[in-house]
């Protein structure tokens, strides 16, 4: 019988080939921020405790938040996102009670978070972010404007139109190491409470304004943090369960990073920027350009418009060896003089973006124009990166595939050569993707190491 079983198409094998899951409940459970409003320029740091009575599945979870517009404008004239609503984010803290220090520190992270979407983004991911994030409408071009906000108070309804709100409700995944494990973990039961802290941005750097727009603020209310929450109801199962989380370590093992900030001056010869990436598995590198002259400019876009103008090649030095083994070349459409020349350059930065396991970016909104276009104001900004992918196999059941720095003392560098064209000053900031494992040892106490 087994036999015939296997020789019949799928559509007609009716044995029970799966298995039952244990028994359980689950529920989505809130939690919510200790205050009830806050303000990116006074009480701007929001925290969320967070202890569960069971597995908490982060990778499922997501930061709910109303944000609301302070600016005004004679003319009515509305401000929009940078991107979409990470954009207020300026950096995210995780600290777990009784553990010395933050568990996890994730600096600029806005920056990252709007980077790292567009390159994992087709069309179906930006209609999902659209509605839920603030994002711009979609279209075969990706566009950095999210969602607008009228000045305070709002724009009554008028001639047949709807009332036009100053504020936005909205939803987002945090793209955090210790949230999001490789293999979906959910964190353990019987981990201490541990805090979101989040850091919200200037609305100078979270919107981009009109040129009369004026009271550059904005106030976060109703921040909450949700994810599901599991009860295994197997008393076996979780005495066994119990009998393992009190004899040893607990380990979850994610992708997180760290940002180092430099100047890229307005020179035209090579320039060497110092890069301190010391880890056990350092998986990639992503430096982005953008204006100095733009980081204050409340009209531009400070977040999501990035540019390679001026570079003709770059490389990186890691432990005195060159990554890759010769230059990345570059010719983008504003500099170009004999053809263009950026396929080597937009590869490593779809193979340094991709996820966990896998060759390339899933899905990418950057094209050919935009990853070339040069730094711009509104909608068309550019979306240019020097990265370099550094890790060794694409397989997602293991980890530490990158490469090993931590017992080298030598410096690591990228060398940014503008062929003789000076560009405008840069600030460069540079995000190094690593493995990091954390680990709930048997006294509850949480360590990260990396």
């Amino acid at each position: 019988m087994a036999n015939v079983e296997n020789s019949l198409p799928m559509s007609m094998r009716y044995t029970i080939t799966g298995a039952d899951a244990i028994p359980s409940r689950t529920r989505l459970s809130r939690f919510d921020a200790t205050s009830s409003t806050y303000a990116s320029n006074s009480n701007n740091k929001i925290l969320i405790p967070v202890q569960a009575d069971g597995f908490l599945d982060t990778t499922k979870s997501y930061l709910y938040v109303k944000v609301q517009s302070k600016h005004t404008d004679a003319g009515s004239v509305a401000c929009n996102f940078d991107g979409n609503v990470a954009s207020i984010i300026e950096k995210v803290e995780i600290s777990v009670a009784g553990s010395s220090g933050k568990v996890e520190t994730l600096d600029r992270y806005n920056l990252y978070h709007l980077y790292n979407q567009v390159w994992n983004s087709g069309v179906e991911d930006i209609t999902y972010q659209q509605a839920v994030n603030g994002g711009s409408a979609p279209a075969l071009e990706w566009t950095a404007l999210g969602e607008p906000l009228q000045v305070s108070g709002g724009i009554a309804a008028a001639g047949g139109q709807p009332a036009k709100a100053d504020f936005a409700v909205l939803a987002i995944k945090l793209n955090s190491g210790f949230l999001n494990s490789y293999f979906n973990k959910a964190l353990p039961q019987g981990l201490p409470q541990f805090t979101i802290e989040i850091t919200l941005a200037s609305g100078t750097t979270a919107f981009v304004y009109g040129a009369n727009n004026a009271v550059l603020n904005y106030e976060v209310s109703e921040a909450r943090f949700y994810a599901p929450v599991y009860q295994i109801l197997d008393e076996n199962v979780m005495g066994a369960y119990t009998r393992q989380i009190t004899s040893s370590p607990t380990m979850w093992v994610a992708q997180s990073y760290s940002t180092i900030i430099n100047v890229l001056a307005a020179i035209g010869s090579k320039q060497t920027l110092q890069l301190n990436a010391s880890f056990r598995s350092l998986n990639g590198m992503i430096t982005l350009l953008r204006p100095s002259g733009n980081m204050n400019d409340k009209e531009k876009n400070i977040l999501t418009a990035t540019n390679i103008t001026k570079v003709v090649s770059y490389l990186y030095r890691i432990g005195g060896q060159q990554y890759p083994q010769d230059n990345l070349d570059i010719t983008s459409i504003t500099t170009q003089t004999a053809g263009l020349n950026v396929s080597r350059a937009y590869m490593e930065a779809s193979k340094t973006l991709a996820p966990h396991g896998k060759t390339h970016a899933h899905s990418t909104a950057v094209s050919k124009t935009r990853f070339c276009a040069a730094d711009a104001a509104g909608a068309a900004v550019g979306a240019g990166s020097l990265c370099i992918n550094l890790t060794r196999f694409s397989d997602d059941r293991l980890v530490n595939l990158g490469l090993n720095t931590a017992g080298n003392s030598a410096p690591s560098t990228i060398e940014v050569d503008c062929g003789g064209d000076a560009p405008v000053p840069q600030d460069a900031t540079t995000f190094c993707l690593y493995d990091c494992v954390w680990v709930m040892n048997p006294n509850g106490m949480i360590e990260r190491s990396f």
